[in-house]
């Protein structure tokens, strides 16, 4: 599942904690050492796409995947970088938040013949390979759909949108936050866009700043959280003030997108009574493979173990919508990803 493609935008990810690691390898014999480096390994999709890293990497190419999880911590994902050297690897797909920190580990691994490849960012100037989610297509989707329904809705009540995330990451610009205004302004030109609100604290935060900003201001109906636990946040908000609700499928005061759609989000999405109504779909098992698709054609000699910029390859992303995915098909995707 390896799509070479167009340049777009994402964000940073390494992750990594050797402790974790141990556990989680899968032995091959003659195989290469990959690790596989997650941010946060108590998320569902992280903890989905570890698995079948594993799985597809024996399976494949008779290859042994040691996992890492970065525990949600930056200076983590960034110190286990030496393992990969230490740990006689022969490669790595990293998930990094400090592509900076991370630089003199990368190119120290790759002045000893290390593959190395990233998830999510490029890393500053090594130059290494980076696989990212096509996100852009799908969040300028959410917004065209969002701002579409509110204007059938209320056709009178002027769109003001905002987006709770992380304004200076480069990556969530471009493949979040920037298309889905653009999505909603291809529906309405004359749409307010009030921007990025940091919201990188986390779910508390995000809460706080719905709550702070819809008492300022009211008029606020489409908002993209981008990051399901920034949504469980902005919905605690919405429900505070008395929000986040649907009546019979049709908004009352506002429409909610997500990212990161779960079975949590699978809930709230198909109830006509909530507000959260599209959600980013990013597939653990697709992604998986394609990281260490990824690692094993630099191996081969497919793709360069270094350029300048650095080659992106791109996977595929799902629009999980009220509106135009039937509930069934979602409950089929989640049990394929996710399982159950």
């Amino acid at each position: 599942m390896r799509m070479k493609g167009k340049k777009l935008f994402a964000t940073g990810l390494l992750v990594s904690s050797l402790t974790a690691a141990a556990s989680v390898g899968v032995a091959a014999e003659d195989g290469k050492r990959i690790a596989f480096f997650v941010s946060d390994l108590s998320n569902v999709f992280h903890q989905s796409q570890a698995a079948e890293a594993e799985r597809y990497a024996a399976e494949k190419y008779g290859a042994e995947v040691v996992v890492f999880d970065g525990q949600a911590d930056s200076a983590v994902m960034t110190q286990n970088i030496d393992q990969v050297v230490a740990g006689g690897f022969d490669g790595a797909t990293l998930h990094i938040w400090d592509a900076e920190a991370a630089t003199p580990g990368v190119k120290d691994a790759l002045g000893e013949g290390i593959v190395m490849t990233s998830f999510f960012s490029p890393i500053t100037d090594t130059g290494i390979p980076t696989a990212r989610s096509d996100e852009a297509g799908v969040s300028f989707e959410m917004g065209k759909q969002m701002a579409t329904a509110w204007k059938e809705a209320h056709p009178d009540k002027p769109i003001v949108m905002v987006q709770l995330g992380w304004p200076n990451h480069t990556e969530v610009n471009s493949g979040r936050t920037a298309p889905f205004a653009e999505g909603v302004l291809s529906v309405d030109p004359d749409a307010e866009n009030l921007g990025a609100l940091d919201s990188s604290a986390g779910q508390e935060a995000a809460k706080q700043i719905i709550v702070d900003l819809l008492t300022q201001r009211p008029e606020v109906n489409l908002i993209y959280s981008e990051a399901s636990n920034l949504t469980v946040g902005t919905m605690a908000g919405l429900s505070q003030l008395g929000r986040g609700k649907f009546e019979d499928g049709k908004p009352l005061t506002e429409i909610v997108a997500s990212v990161d759609f779960d079975t949590v989000e699978f809930a709230q999405v198909y109830d006509p009574n909530s507000s959260l109504k599209v959600s980013m779909g990013l597939p653990p098992i697709e992604t998986a493979r394609g990281r260490i698709d990824l690692i094993m054609d630099v191996v081969d000699g497919d793709v360069a173990a270094s350029t300048d910029p650095a080659e992106e390859f791109f996977y595929k992303a799902y629009t999980i919508s009220f509106w135009t995915m039937p509930q069934e098909d979602a409950e089929t995707w989640l049990a394929a990803q996710f399982g159950g």
